[in-house]
């Protein structure tokens, strides 16, 4: 059950990453056009700085979060972690984790909400050029929700091997005895 439940997770996450991929080539392609056009006719397209800060811009940079928790490679401080016993490190490794998907179940639903007030009111940038930037409010909770999600499934999996990796360490010991 819970490898179907990781599995389901990691395609996600993948499928995000795959997203914000092509967040990164649709937005090099349109600035690269931007630029040229600016400089060949004298206008480039209208709302280009908006759709990269309101779209590429967050798909680049929220989507891909599940993904990298999933693979544990966030930005991390061992300054103390490496001092600590093997017992001590998985502690604070769950609870690091637990804040993590709290802080961010925080974020992902007032995100959510922030989206759907977006979406109700259909919420758009009017100034060179209309832009509707209500759909773009959706990666955030997308994005939060799922690494809640992958924080949880990383707790789970901890604690679920917890005695495995317990034991065997204590027989590793006993052994070197």
């Amino acid at each position: 059950m819970l490898q179907a439940i990781d599995r389901t997770c990691r395609a996600f996450s993948v499928a995000l990453v795959a997203a914000a991929c092509v967040a990164v080539i649709l937005m090099a392609l349109h600035v690269s056009y931007d630029v040229v056009a600016r400089g060949i006719v004298s206008g480039g397209i209208y709302g280009t700085t908006e759709i990269v800060a309101y779209y590429y811009m967050i798909a680049c940079v929220c989507l891909p979060l599940a993904y990298i928790e999933l693979r544990d490679e966030h930005i991390t401080v061992e300054v103390f972690y490496d001092l600590m016993p093997g017992t001590m490190r998985k502690i604070v490794l769950v609870f690091s984790i637990l804040c993590t998907g709290t802080f961010f179940a925080a974020f992902a639903w007032r995100s959510w909400l922030d989206a759907l007030s977006s979406f109700s009111t259909r919420e758009r940038l009017m100034g060179i050029a209309d832009i509707q930037i209500w759909p773009a409010r959706f990666f955030l909770p997308i994005s939060f929700a799922l690494l809640v999600f992958a924080c949880v499934l990383r707790v789970v999996r901890m604690v679920a091997t917890w005695n495995a990796d317990t034991k065997a360490q204590t027989e590793a010991r006993s052994l070197q005895a």
